[in-house]
């Protein structure tokens, strides 16, 4: 696709300021651009991009408030309690949330206080706390590798006078290199992995601060064998208006691009930065144990579907929905 038809000067102008001396791009570079370029990004637009109609791009747990803003106040009560904090000692901090759009504003809570912190903005992170986000590490830059004429090649893109397009080269960055050394040697011609590599740098950022209390993190993701053996073509995805769109690299700062994140790192990270109980589960499974008054509730009056919150519980931990296609990652942090 030409160029012409896909970016402005603007955009133009930081891909190509981004480039090293043989104009190749690392392909997380791009996606910071795309994603957080301060002009034209995606997540830096001004417009609403969560929700059900067509103006919008997806939609999320967070969307159904009614429902999942009790959840989350139960399970991390719950889990603050277990780290010997008692809630009203403790701030409640959600990172990444869209504006205007916190979790539990508007939901009574015993927190000293609650406050967002969007992507991108100074950590403030000090004392008991719940640290609570919703899709946000998936939001994050990543890098790509492609198995090409027998050894693993960093992808990237490159820009000339008739667009823009992938590209190949030796790996750019040690971190790229020590994931590469754990992949296969051998792979089929053309096999890509794409390497969430810089969600789990945001999660070291976050646990270095000096807080303590309940870490909750919703998301999609796998191990890092399953990114590894059982994705070929990667897991790269671009959305628009609540379709998946074929072209990464159409549309640019007008689409989301999204990748799974690695489990395996993010509850590393966890374990080397002090965390004790580290939970992996389903989203199913962690409402069902971890919000069980609330569960219990909205069920009381029987097993029709009447009450928004109700309906939107059904959304949240029906497998088929919501409820395994999502996980949840937890852990507690005494101030020992």
């Amino acid at each position: 696709m030409a160029f012409t038809e896909i970016a402005t000067a603007c955009i133009r102008q930081a891909i190509e300021g981004a480039a090293d001396s043989n104009g190749f791009v690392p392909f997380d570079k791009f996606v910071k651009i795309a994603l957080y370029n301060p002009d034209f990004g995606y997540y830096q637009a001004d417009r609403k991009r969560v929700g059900r109609d067509r103006s919008t791009d997806f939609f999320t747990a967070s969307s159904m408030k009614p429902a999942f803003g009790p959840i989350l106040l139960e399970a991390s009560i719950a889990l603050l309690k277990k780290a010997g904090i008692h809630p009203n000692k403790a701030r409640w901090i959600e990172i990444g949330p869209e504006p205007d759009a916190a979790l539990l504003d508007g939901i009574a809570n015993p927190f000293l206080e609650t406050q967002s912190i969007r992507v991108g903005d100074a950590l403030d992170l000090e004392g008991p706390l719940v640290v609570f986000s919703n899709e946000l590490f998936d939001a994050q830059p990543f890098h790509s590798v492609i198995f090409k004429n027998g050894s693993w090649r960093e992808r990237g893109i490159e820009i000339n006078s008739q667009g823009i397009r992938f590209s190949e080269s030796e790996l750019t960055s040690p971190a790229v290199a020590v994931a590469v050394d754990t992949l296969p040697k051998v792979a089929p011609e053309g096999y890509t992995v794409d390497l969430p590599i810089q969600a789990t740098d945001l999660l070291n950022e976050i646990c270095r601060e000096p807080w303590h209390g309940a870490f909750i993190a919703f998301d999609y993701g796998k191990t890092w064998k399953a990114l590894s053996y059982d994705a070929n073509q990667g897991t790269a995805r671009a959305y628009r208006n609540h379709q998946q769109t074929p072209d990464l690299l159409d549309a640019i700062g007008e689409q989301d691009l999204t990748v799974h994140i690695c489990w395996d790192w993010l509850e590393a990270s966890l374990q080397q930065n002090h965390f004790q109980s580290i939970e992996l589960e389903s989203q199913e499974s962690f409402i069902l144990k971890r919000a069980p008054n609330f569960v219990r509730e909205a069920f009381a009056a029987g097993t029709g579907f009447s009450s928004q919150a109700k309906n939107q519980l059904r959304q949240l931990i029906h497998p088929s929905l919501m409820g395994q296609t999502f996980q949840a990652l937890s852990g507690i942090r005494t101030i020992d």
